[in-house]
């Protein structure tokens, strides 16, 4: 038996309409304020924050950090954690890459 049709298992091209956003207004120093830092729980990330959380704190002048370690790197920050941080911190780190 012949068939013409043709079957799309996976169509791997990307979405066309892309959502335009702007940058948040650049910070004018971190002095006084709080910091979030989220842990991307790759390896050694917490080690990497806890020491810039103290470079925050000791040269910057960063008042108060923040830490959210996820559950996994695989999976994005749950909104509500973004939320919460967003409301609490004038500055928020995302960590580490590859």
């Amino acid at each position: 038996m012949t068939s013409n049709s043709v079957t799309t298992v996976l169509n791997p091209a990307a979405e066309g309409a892309v959502a335009s956003q702007k940058l948040a207004p650049r910070l004018g120093g971190l002095q006084g304020m709080t910091v979030g830092l989220i842990d991307n729980h790759k390896g050694n990330s917490d080690l990497y924050l806890a020491e810039l959380a103290e470079l925050f704190k000791e040269q910057f002048g960063v008042a108060k950090v923040i830490t959210y370690r996820k559950d996994s790197q695989s999976i994005p920050t749950p909104r509500d954690v973004l939320d919460d941080l967003a409301s609490k911190c004038q500055a928020i780190i995302h960590a580490v890459a590859d």
